[in-house]
């Protein structure tokens, strides 16, 4: 019998796609059971006007941090880190899926507790899973150059990293207030209340995490996809990869400056009614400078380098196979459908927040800045990425012809989610208006194609090697 060097039985790499499979069957169905018991489960508002509702966010954690420890379990298989490592972040992927959804389930708000500890166990696990990634991309980059490719993944982990870091403070004040006291001190040493401070960090984190865990995800297709091009497609890459690397060492800048530098110094706004930059608080609309960041290059920097892998032309001996080429154009497509929510509706929305801010009971189109706020979120930014993550598992673990109908489903799915969303945040913005069923008959193809890559994973002819 062939040795291996991992341990047998279901801890076997090679079965790792079978017990990931059962993850996001978990995940699944907690989402779907979610929607019929809880209204509008992910929605950090309930209503226009509301503050955050924190039973929904812990709602959403028992999700988002299961996405995010699968996410940094891809990377950490992708970028060759070492076994060790690799296996105990496996094994910390699946406590934090296991425990983040059954806290979810039952953690509802700050008073219990026993409840409220349980489920930061998983995010203490997605903690060390982050920990683990970026040490373990350190490690597989030392002994040679590092790429631009490697360094992307290396910056992304450390920003996912400090983001739940921030995430952990945030818990720790809503959990224990002004005990022991130096965070009270802090705060009023930088010239916020202590609810102020939190206030900012919870930007700080929510953002960071978000941009950090799209970018692994696109770090991981650049990688994949994107090595040996030629001609064109190899410039528009470099070119790519070098607004990615700026794109997360200025948000890493301005986010850690919002979260720990003080009151005067907050994200401030662009392109004003007032001037071309104003500090937070001093005009009515304009563009905050960390959106602006994300979208002209973190965003710009993700559709040229995954543009460039899926339709480039790759080396002689080099090119890649059928599914990666669908996988890379998959990741593309949805890719270009979050940039012009988020990146184009986004911008106007913020350029003429005199028009869509939601905070402002008089503005005339506060209610699609409302909708804008709920679907740019969890559609945008929560779903389609969690579709890219199924894109990259499936091109691992499914035979061609496999893939290319999958990804035929969640393309499709995709587009209709994405237009179904703008009539929504455009058009009408009423509960089953024509938005509302574009965008419920995109989610259903896009639940069709995920149910679908859940019941392919295990069949024999999935097994075979690229």
């Amino acid at each position: 019998m062939q040795a291996k060097s991992h341990p047998r039985g279901w801890t076997a790499e090679a079965n790792w796609p079978r017990v990931i499979k059962w993850l996001l069957v978990i995940m699944v169905a907690y989402a779907l059971i979610g929607n019929f018991l809880v209204n509008h489960p992910f929605a950090f508002y309930t209503a226009r006007g509301t503050s955050l509702n924190y039973s929904r966010i812990f709602f959403m954690h028992g999700l988002m941090v299961g996405f995010a420890g699968l996410t940094g379990l891809t990377v950490s298989q992708a970028f060759g880190v070492r076994s060790n490592l690799k296996r105990w972040t496996f094994y910390l992927t699946i406590a934090a899926v296991l425990i983040g959804v059954t806290g979810g389930a039952i953690n509802r708000s700050m008073v219990h507790k026993i409840t409220l500890w349980y489920q930061i166990l998983s995010m203490f696990a997605l903690d060390v899973i982050f920990i683990l990634l970026v040490i373990g991309l350190w490690l597989a980059g030392r002994g040679h150059r590092r790429t631009k490719a490697e360094w992307i993944g290396l910056l992304a982990a450390g920003s996912a990293l400090i983001a739940g870091l921030f995430g952990d403070l945030v818990g720790f004040i809503l959990d224990f207030g002004g005990w022991p006291g130096i965070q009270v001190w802090y705060a009023h040493k930088v010239g916020y209340t202590l609810a102020e401070w939190q206030d900012a960090l919870l930007r700080t984190h929510s953002d960071m995490m978000v941009v950090s865990v799209l970018t692994l995800l696109i770090a991981v297709a650049n990688y994949s996809y994107g090595r040996q091009l030629t001609g064109w497609a190899k410039r528009v890459r470099t070119i790519g990869e070098w607004f990615l690397l700026a794109g997360i060492v200025c948000t890493l800048a301005i986010y850690l400056v919002a979260g720990l530098g003080g009151s005067h110094l907050q994200i401030p706004h662009i392109f004003t009614e007032r001037g071309f930059f104003r500090p937070r608080g001093q005009s009515v609309a304009g563009i905050d400078l960390g959106d602006f960041v994300i979208g002209a290059l973190t965003f710009v920097g993700a559709l040229l380098t995954s543009g460039a892998a899926a339709f480039g032309r790759h080396e002689p001996g080099q090119e890649l196979s059928r599914r990666a080429r669908v996988t890379a154009r998959g990741i593309f497509t949805t890719m270009v459908c979050i940039y012009l929510a988020v990146g184009g509706l986004g911008f106007l929305e913020e350029y003429r927040a005199d028009l869509y801010n939601s905070d402002v009971a008089t503005t005339p189109l506060g209610d699609y800045g409302f909708i804008f706020r709920l679907l740019h979120v969890d559609v945008c930014l929560l779903l389609f990425p969690a579709l890219m993550l199924v894109m990259l598992l499936a091109s691992r673990s499914l035979a061609v012809k496999q893939v290319e109908r999958l990804q035929l489903i969640l393309r499709l799915g995709i587009v209709l989610t994405f237009i179904g969303a703008l009539i929504f945040m455009v058009v009408n913005y009423h509960t089953f208006g024509p938005g509302s069923w574009v965008l419920a008959l995109g989610i259903v193809i896009v639940l069709v194609g995920i149910l679908y890559y859940l019941f392919m994973v295990d069949r024999d002819e999935a097994r075979e090697q690229k």
